[in-house]
């Protein structure tokens, strides 16, 4: 029963300068032909000013996403429902590692819904069942039942983690898709983290949040 928790763990970067938004910029660069008048290091390096790196960034994510390929980030997301791990999964242009429960017992721990946890006595039953589904399924661990078969009891509440790694521009789709107030609450949680996370690297990421947020649905990216 907690709060989502999400950290960034890697992110790619750049020999030179060691700033990933530079990546951005020298592959629009290239692609628009000017890496033949000024040299790689000028677009990793600080002589390419800081106000251009921000246009270059903003305008790419409008217009020319391709580019924002180059940038990788890895989340640990800790503390979501299968339900919503089962809904982070579907985006395909990722990586992912889940906890097993197939090789390991699963924690007595799990998620209750907001609209639940202000009914009590739903709240009550919701409880009541979640113990009783942990009490039989470590009734099946103490009798020599696999991991993989004991866990067909468990509900879709269990918390779980995951490692995910995707690139800049799948993270943006997928905040596209999943900011926007018609996306389930827990995953909308998920996302927003990742951003935030995500833009301690990247700071204009802090501006295209709010815009997605305000588009809720049709992506800034095209196609």
């Amino acid at each position: 029963m907690g709060l989502v928790k999400v950290r960034l763990i890697a992110y790619n970067k750049p020999i030179i300068g060691g700033d990933p938004r530079r990546l951005i910029v020298l592959a629009s660069k290239i692609s628009v032909g000017k890496l033949k008048d000024k040299t790689v290091e000028h677009y990793l390096s600080r002589e390419y000013p800081e106000d251009k790196v921000s246009k270059w960034i903003i305008a790419a994510a409008h217009g020319f996403p391709s580019v924002l390929e180059h940038v990788v980030f890895t989340f640990l997301i800790e503390d979501i429902s299968r339900v919503t791990s089962h809904q982070l999964v579907r985006h395909r242009i990722a990586s992912y590692t889940q906890e097993s429960q197939r090789y390991s017992a699963a924690e007595e721990d799990y998620v209750v819904p907001k609209s639940i946890m202000l009914k009590s006595e739903l709240r009550e039953k919701y409880e009541h069942l979640m113990k009783e589904a942990y009490k039989l399924y470590s009734e099946f661990l103490e009798s020599n039942i696999p991991y993989e078969d004991a866990r067909f009891i468990l509900p879709q509440a269990v918390k779980t983690r995951i490692l995910m790694t995707l690139n800049l521009r799948e993270l943006l789709h997928i905040a596209s898709l999943r900011l926007c107030s018609k996306a389930q609450w827990e995953i909308r949680e998920v996302v927003e983290k990742m951003i935030d996370e995500a833009a301690k690297v990247i700071p204009e990421l802090n501006v295209l949040k709010e815009e997605l947020k305000k588009k809720c649905g049709s992506s800034l990216l095209g196609t």
